[in-house]
């Protein structure tokens, strides 16, 4: 779906557009698109999802725009979102709009752009207005808050009377006193969905006034909390003092309803102070096992269908107040796992600091050691300086079994031929010439076709190895069946991070979330330093199975000669099952500069027209990156 903004609005003469609009909220996020028709070609750029209900988007029109689309998400119907305004603003205008952000930021971008570095501007001002830190989530949240409209937006969430039924358990022991249970009754009470019932876990009274519950405790609490549910209706268990938005439920019983495969569902959470300041936002990926495993990122807004906890024994009501036993559920999952991309759960905090971690790291399952050979592919050209490091700290590697390639395209410095023709008498490596145009990925396939190796590992002549085990934990994730590509944390000579994964649309195109992010920092929901799945990793050092690059053809050299085609790789690995992963258990050095800027646009434009065109329709909906954060900031941050 679909549709123009309007004629009345000239974008044919550039300048930068503004739009406000309205999502429902009975339904899981996702990012509508912009399109801009330029006559021949067309250029996408995705928004936020308008995660309480409102949303805005602020950014240059490309020159010569003959036409702009909004698309709507798959799913969504046209009664499901509203362009609320529409506007086009002189830079003048742009400025004054980013100076209530930013200031600084803003004369920093005014600088640049009478410096003539007209691109560079342009990205900071896109940063500073469409991006928000974590820090002022309370803020952000408050600011596109919109109240729940079940006549209008939100009818078809609020319409739902064939949903399954939900029964709401409430952990009310502990010492959590009347005024936490009456908060979470409170909210409950709210809500427009009606097929739900309310069991109580403790030894709360009721009240007047109170929504009518059923109290179980003791040795028959499993049987009266199953009594009367059907297969496919569902139980969600919360603690007293938690709260639920307006649309909760009825978002809940809607995403069952269209994901019936599903026994097993997590949505997005935040908390609340005492105060009453929103803190600690959880916007997760979809469902990655991997990061589950590894940080049990799901959380406490997690949701069960009936028939998906038969052959589990017998669960007491207490039994679901535990995290440690959904985690279990989610370990031995059976068939998909649902993600709702809305927040579904307050919790109550007493305080809370910005350097606490979300979720805390359990005790980590690794994946066994696999027998595998690997064989190390280096293209270079010239630049003695950054070979001769990058193949000295090779030696580094144990065990040392592996297989060198490296690709010659042509150098003609002289310390760069007699460094090759050492390697050239080394065992176990062989250097092939490659000379013609410089085209990355032509490179790498044609040392991938000399390959020994049944684990091909592509590795930039500007990277330098100092675990001794960086090849093995590489090689680990790369042989397991359905892991495509993997990449390793790659770091800057100072320790700050340059890649941890890629991230689609980031950017515009894809690129580095968190890069630049200091050695210490963990990262969003600890993704710095547990590993997980992601939607692609970079190409200066990629590892996958040869069986694998071979079944997909490799590299595309032709529409991908130097820039995405690392990217493009992975996205046709994951058509095929194959998903990628970031290892930060396995660290390089990566000599790459720390500020590339915008000037890459125009060079590699040709690589970008082909990505967007093959990749359209995944590039609006990274699945391991929540609609609601900015795709216009590599630091993890909120969507305007």
């Amino acid at each position: 779906m679909q549709f123009d903004i309007p004629a009345a609005v000239d974008t044919s003469a550039g300048g930068w557009l503004r739009l406000r609009y309205q999502m429902a909220l009975c339904r899981s996020a996702a990012r509508p698109v912009i399109r801009f028709d330029l006559g021949g070609e067309e250029i996408q750029v995705a928004m936020g999802a308008g995660l309480f209900g409102a949303g805005e988007w602020v950014g240059p029109i490309p020159l010569l725009a003959r036409n702009v689309r909004i698309a709507l998400p798959p799913g969504l119907p046209a009664t499901g979102f509203s362009l609320t305004s529409c506007e086009v603003l002189s830079f003048p205008k742009v400025l004054a709009l980013a100076g209530r952000r930013s200031v600084l930021r803003t004369i920093a971008a005014a600088g640049l752009r009478l410096l003539g570095r007209r691109a560079d501007a342009v990205g900071l001002l896109e940063e500073t207005l469409n991006a928000t830190p974590m820090s002022r989530y309370h803020e952000w949240r408050t600011g596109t808050e919109r109240p729940l409209d079940p006549q209008g937006l939100d009818a078809s969430g609020e319409g739902l009377r064939e949903g399954p039924h939900l029964r709401v358990l409430i952990g009310a022991e502990g010492g959590r006193g009347r005024e936490m249970l009456a908060a979470t009754l409170a909210s409950l009470r709210r809500q427009p969905y009606a097929n739900w019932s309310l069991f109580v876990v403790g030894d709360a009274v009721s009240q007047a006034g109170d929504p009518p519950w059923t109290c179980i405790e003791g040795s028959d609490s499993a049987a009266r909390l199953w009594a009367g549910l059907e297969s496919t209706d569902l139980v969600l268990p919360i603690l007293a003092g938690d709260t639920v938005p307006d649309f909760a439920l009825a978002t809940l019983a809607g995403f069952a309803l269209s994901h019936p495969g599903a026994s097993l569902f997590y949505a997005d959470e935040d908390s609340v102070t005492t105060s009453g300041r929103f803190v600690a936002p959880e916007l997760k990926p979809d469902w990655s096992p991997i990061l589950q495993n590894a940080r049990a990122y799901v959380g406490r807004a997690v949701y069960f269908r009936r028939h998906g906890l038969e052959g589990e024994g017998v669960l007491s009501a207490a039994d679901f107040m535990r995290p440690l036993t959904w985690n279990g559920f989610f370990a031995r999952e059976r068939g998909p796992v649902g993600h709702i991309r809305r927040v579904l759960l307050t919790k109550r905090v007493e305080a809370w600091r910005p350097d606490e971690a979300v979720t805390a790291i359990p005790a980590r399952t690794p994946v066994a050691e696999q027998q595998s050979t690997a064989t190390l592919i280096v293209p270079t050209r010239d630049h003695a300086n950054l070979l001769a490091v990058c193949l000295a700290s090779l030696g580094k590697t144990s065990p040392d079994d592996f297989e060198l390639v490296i690709v010659d395209n042509g150098s003609e410095q002289p310390a760069a031929l007699e460094l090759l023709e050492q390697f050239r008498k080394k065992p176990n490596v062989r250097v092939l010439d490659a000379p013609g145009p410089f085209n990355f990925a032509s490179l790498c396939n044609r040392g991938a076709a000399l390959a020994h190796g049944s684990v091909l590992v592509f590795l930039n002549n500007d990277t330098e190895v100092f675990q001794p085990e960086w090849l093995s934990r590489l090689v680990r994730w790369a042989v397991q069946p359905d892991v495509g590509a993997v990449g390793p944390k790659l770091v800057y000579g100072s320790g700050r991070v340059q890649h941890a994964g890629l991230v689609l649309s980031l950017g515009g195109y894809a690129a580095h979330i968190d890069a630049g992010a200091p050695p210490a920092d963990e990262g969003y929901l600890g993704r710095l330093v547990a590993p997980h799945e992601v939607s692609a990793v970079t190409g200066a050092c990629l590892a996958v199975e040869k069986e694998k690059f071979d079944a997909v053809g490799g590299f595309d050299a032709k529409k991908y000669p130097i820039e995405l085609g690392d990217v493009d790789l992975c996205l046709r690995l994951a058509e095929r099952g194959w998903k990628s992963v970031f290892t930060p258990e396995a660290v390089l050095i990566h000599r790459e500069s720390a500020s590339r800027g915008k000037t890459a646009a125009k060079r590699y434009a040709w690589e970008r027209r082909h990505f967007q065109s093959d990749w359209k329709d995944v590039l609006a909906d990274d699945p391991y990156f929540h609609p609601a954060l900015s795709l216009a900031a590599l630091r993890t941050s909120l969507d305007r």
